[in-house]
């Protein structure tokens, strides 16, 4: 930081590639408190620098340097926030004029990434959850958007309104979801609550954010989750893997499910209670359907295995 002050104060901009070439362009500048001499200096340093890797985890931005940050964005390659502060960067760019790149500039720097759990690398103090309100998501979506790639979503250790997930469904064909499964069942408990027409379109969105693998296991399904499944399962091709297990399914669930598993390749529906009723519905399910690789069923109440061991899919021990 003195280095950077000193280079300012002289405004001797021709010495910035020599440090920046020195740090390997790389400017870590995390857990300080900075104040506005000290932002008006990095600026200068990122205006007539170039491909900056700018980490600035738990360091303070005044909001006032907020927008003169989102306007340096295009000589910054690639940058490292706190989930506050990019929370912040995502409210002001989706305010900005989105013909200036301001959303574009930011996905690009964040490695189309927007990360705002609290068990990730991106922020480990604070180990509250992140509380995202409908303008939140609001402005999430208005930044996905602008997204030329799938870019990654990351809501692990959040809690949002449902008003808020609503807003995101129309950007989920743009995102690779990593959700908590109490979000996860939040959107598809919203699924039902739509016309027949938007809620298979949301379906198949969400299996495809999913990227084909859909984990529910250590879950209770409520009824709107259920019938969201179903959705997902009729209308998307790309949903390979399927976790239901320690998800207290009995024949009866099985029976009503097991119509829609056709297109999974991977199903997993072990430490349930499923018995001996549901043995002829199993491997019929695997008979009939060539695509299915594999069904777990192990630790369940089945006690007649002859059959399952007859058929390669089934593992059981």
């Amino acid at each position: 930081m003195t280095a950077i002050r000193q280079i300012y104060e002289a405004c001797a901009s021709h010495f910035i590639p020599s440090l920046l070439r020195s740090l390997d362009h790389v400017i870590n500048l995390t857990c300080r408190e900075m104040d506005s001499a000290d932002w008006d200096a990095l600026l200068f340093i990122l205006k007539h620098g170039d491909s900056v890797k700018l980490n600035l985890l738990w360091t303070s931005i005044p909001a006032e340097q907020i927008k003169f940050l989102v306007f340096t964005l295009d000589r910054v390659s690639q940058l490292s926030v706190d989930k506050d502060v990019l929370l912040k960067l995502v409210h002001y760019c989706a305010a900005y004029d989105a013909q200036q790149g301001a959303a574009v500039s930011l996905l690009r720097t964040l490695q189309h990434c927007l990360d705002l759990s609290c068990s990730s690398c991106v922020d480990l103090v604070q180990r509250e959850p992140l509380r995202l309100s409908a303008n939140d998501c609001r402005d999430i979506s208005t930044i996905l958007t602008h997204s030329c790639q799938d870019t990654r979503l990351i809501l692990q250790d959040c809690e949002v309104e449902d008003s808020g997930l609503d807003l995101l469904f129309p950007v989920l064909d743009r995102v690779r979801l990593q959700a908590s499964k109490a979000i996860l069942l939040q959107l598809m408990s919203l699924i039902p609550s739509y016309s027949e027409r938007d809620r298979v379109r949301r379906a198949v969105s969400l299996c495809r954010a999913l990227a084909g693998e859909l984990d529910l296991s250590h879950t209770t399904l409520p009824q709107s989750a259920f019938v969201a499944l179903v959705l997902m399962l009729d209308g998307c091709e790309e949903l390979v893997e399927l976790d239901l297990s320690h998800c207290q399914l009995t024949d009866q669930l099985l029976d009503t499910l097991s119509p829609h598993l056709h297109k999974v390749q991977v199903l997993d529906l072990s430490h349930n209670n499923i018995t001996d009723a549901s043995t002829d519905q199993l491997i019929k399910l695997v008979s009939s359907n060539p695509f299915i690789r594999t069904v777990r069923i192990f630790s369940n109440k089945i006690l007649d295995r002859a059959s399952f061991k007859k058929h390669r899919q089934f593992e059981i021990w």
